[in-house]
């Protein structure tokens, strides 16, 4: 987006210099997205606090290798960067669903939570409870507004210009969160950008995904589909990281995996070291017990056998 300086013509096409026209009105306007970005900030920090409780921790690996398609432990979560950890984490507050009671976490905090939360607050968290993952398909760039296109449902949405859409073109993609909590709408914070080369593997892979849902849930939507299986968009987007490996980054602005896919591996190397060497300690450990639990045989000269340190004087010890 051009910075408009103050004796610039107002880009409203007024013809007035933009310090007598619109600046006043824009830098209020600033104000105010400032401050609601603050409050989702507070927002998404208590809802955070709550998702980590210990309570939880058991779902949460679970979730963890279910987004990322493997098993990791605590190695993956140890080696990702903190915003795929940051991605992860906001997919499993708004959808992932538990598996004794089937909620999900932003659920629970407001049934928990929610009669210690302002009404404004408590209207965002229900706001962002409805709230769900899609691909958007970039239709058009305005100075402060993104024209876009659900690439699923084929509906028209408008988001605010933020600085994440502002660095693609048109015909660039949109994976994220679009949050209604604001006019227009805008992309929660984990959002990422892609190229249009990749939507075609996305769509596919979907498609054939709500395909084999409906199979067993006959009347759902997309937006069914999306808000409970966005998670398999994150399993394509690693499966083409691993195929081509480093894409050449001409535009680095765009969401490469093949960096995820290299620090998930290198997990998995490490669980493979680690399983090996517990192996090993607990064959050497089974091996110390058997050595303490011999005991020697007395042979009677009947030809009896008695086990341990029988003083018996008809019997003679047997060799090994």
């Amino acid at each position: 987006m051009t910075k408009v300086g103050r004796n610039d013509p107002c880009p409203c096409g007024s013809g007035k210099k933009y310090k007598n026209c619109c600046l006043t009105k824009d830098r209020a306007q600033h104000l105010r997205e400032s401050a609601w970005h603050r409050q989702e900030q507070v927002t998404a920090e208590k809802l955070l606090a709550f998702a980590q409780r210990q309570a939880f921790q058991r779902q949460l690996s679970v979730a963890f290798d279910l987004f990322w398609n493997g098993r990791y432990g605590v190695e993956g979560w140890n080696l990702l960067d903190q915003g795929e950890i940051g991605r992860f984490l906001e997919w499993y507050i708004h959808d992932y669903r538990l598996e004794q009671s089937k909620k999900r976490i932003i659920e629970l905090f407001l049934e928990e939570m929610g009669t210690t939360l302002l009404a404004d607050e408590l209207e965002r968290v229900r706001t962002w409870s409805d709230s769900y993952i899609s691909l958007y398909r970039i239709s058009k760039l305005q100075p402060d507004t993104i024209s876009l296109l659900d690439v699923f449902q084929d509906t028209e949405e408008t988001s605010a210009g933020d600085s994440l859409g502002q660095l693609g073109l048109v015909g660039d993609l949109l994976l994220g969160r679009l949050l209604h909590t604001s006019q227009p709408a805008h992309f929660s914070w984990a959002a990422i950008l892609l190229p249009a080369t990749v939507e075609a593997n996305l769509v596919s892979s979907m498609t054939r995904a709500y395909e084999q849902y409906r199979e067993r849930y006959v009347e759902a939507s997309w937006l069914e589909f999306l808000s409970r299986s966005s998670y398999l968009m994150n399993h394509e987007l690693l499966r083409l990281g691993a195929e081509t490996g480093r894409v050449r980054k001409s535009r680095g602005q765009y969401y490469d995996a093949s960096d995820t896919v290299e620090q998930l591996r290198e997990a998995e190397r490490r669980l493979r070291e680690r399983a090996a060497q517990r192996a090993q300690e607990m064959e050497k450990e089974l091996e110390q017990q058997d050595e303490e639990e011999e005991v020697p045989l007395r042979k009677t000269r009947g030809g009896i056998l008695l086990p341990g340190h029988v003083e018996y004087k008809g019997s003679i010890e047997l060799k090994k």
